[in-house]
């Protein structure tokens, strides 16, 4: 393999070439994060937006497993891990409703706890356990990101759309 010098000496030399475009993969990053956070976070985001406070009761748990994908889990007998979705069930303008919690817990304890619930007041089976600052979790740090970069390469489009490149500049000895 060659001495990467003289990748270097070329990308120095053609240092605002590279700037020019680099938005591109700024752009792509950008929409990647953008499209995580609306899949995994938009029901959680409208609730954090447009919801209503109130207090629900852990009523049950619905049990799950997750199965290992590694052969050596398998060999060994153990299928998964069993994790446990809460069942919150909580009084919305005059109607129980009953919801299933989208983030797992490690163990089925706590039936009849009390705990705070964010709803949909239009729709009050679109709910979840209100968790301060863990309700950001996963998509908050892929939103903040997502939007710096979206930023950033917005920028770089507007440079690339407005700024025309600047020719060589030519001495004569």
């Amino acid at each position: 393999m060659p001495f990467p010098q003289e990748q270097v000496a070329w990308m120095l030399a053609n240092r605002e070439k590279i700037f020019r475009y680099v938005f591109i993969p700024q752009l792509l990053v950008a929409v990647v994060l953008l499209s995580f956070v609306y899949s995994i976070g938009k029901t959680d985001i409208h609730l954090l937006l447009n919801g209503a406070r109130t207090e629900g009761k852990i009523v049950g748990f619905q049990k799950r497993q997750f199965f290992a994908k590694n052969p050596t889990s398998l060999s060994t007998g153990r299928k998964g891990r069993s994790v446990y979705l809460a069942i919150v069930e909580f009084e919305a303008q005059g109607v129980l409703a009953r919801f299933e919690e989208h983030k797992v817990l490690p163990s089925g304890e706590g039936v009849g706890w009390s705990v705070p619930v964010l709803y949909d007041p239009a729709n009050p089976s679109v709910a979840m356990i209100d968790r301060s600052y863990w309700n950001w979790l996963p998509w908050g740090p892929a939103l903040a990101m997502g939007l710096v970069v979206g930023l950033a390469s917005l920028k770089g489009l507007f440079v690339f759309l407005l700024v025309r490149p600047s020719s060589p500049v030519v001495t004569s000895a």
